[in-house]
């Protein structure tokens, strides 16, 4: 005869999570909209204070969010953003499941392509917004390289927003914002401020490809980039890679 196990209610904090999520999701709390307070929530609920920490806990780390302090203390709804793709990534590399080769390989999937569409799509507000990012990096080299490379590394990602495809615009985030932090941290003292100029040269001749809307054009310029820092990194960075997406990068790219 089969043994049942005995059935179990899922925990309070969990049923408040998922209610207040459906409340977000039907808009019933829209993005920068404020929730009940703890005490509120707490005799809504019936519950304990505890149990709503918890929920709201959750929540956060689901991105959905943002507990603030101070004056206008609370939790509010958060806009959709990529932070908790990012930190997803953030702990695959302290992991150590996740590298350099393997965030440089994801780039190449979809930074090209994403350059190539915004070569056919941009407005000419797009144009002038990249250019804005690449002369505020260069305004910056003078007073911080770290400030300046952040900025620069940003391009990327005001690339993918051309492409109005919210999922584009996530990964990519996520995967640059992961990847920069970690080279920026490793490379802070071994590169030189030239070495950061030409990196910003390269996003302006992936600029002009842009705005000349040649797709094509675009689409090599930015894949040559990031196969050219790709190997610039590895010249500076004595960090272990996978061998085996090392040896595919360099071979099916011929570098």
């Amino acid at each position: 005869m089969a043994n049942f196990k005995s059935l179990k209610k899922p925990p309070l904090s969990f049923e408040v999570e998922q209610a207040i999520k459906q409340a977000i999701i039907d808009r019933v709390y829209t993005p920068g909209q404020k929730l009940p307070s703890e005490r509120e929530l707490v005799d809504q609920f019936q519950v304990s204070r505890v149990t709503i920490r918890e929920a709201l806990r959750n929540l956060k780390s689901s991105g959905l969010i943002e507990i603030r302090r101070g004056i206008s203390a609370g939790a509010y709804v958060s806009e959709p953003n990529s932070d908790p793709i990012t930190e997803n990534f953030q702990n695959l590399i302290e992991l150590g499941h996740v590298d350099i080769s393997h965030l440089i390989d994801a780039r190449l999937y979809f930074e090209p392509r994403a350059a190539e569409i915004a070569a056919k799509y941009r407005s000419a507000e797009d144009v002038d917004h990249l250019r804005q990012v690449l002369d505020q990096a260069e305004g910056q080299l003078g007073a911080s390289r770290k400030t300046a490379r952040l900025t620069n590394v940003s391009f990327h990602c005001e690339v993918a927003k051309i492409t109005r495809n919210p999922i584009i615009i996530f990964i990519t985030e996520s995967i640059t914002q992961t990847h920069s932090a970690m080279i920026i941290e490793w490379t802070h003292t071994k590169l030189k401020r030239h070495d950061i100029h030409q990196f910003i040269q390269w996003h302006r001749e992936i600029l002009d490809a842009i705005i000349k809307q040649n797709s094509a054009e675009a689409y090599e310029m930015t894949r040559r980039h990031l196969l050219e820092t790709y190997l610039a990194y590895c010249r500076v960075i004595p960090k272990e890679r996978a061998r085996e997406i090392d040896r595919r990068i360099r071979q099916d790219y011929d570098v």
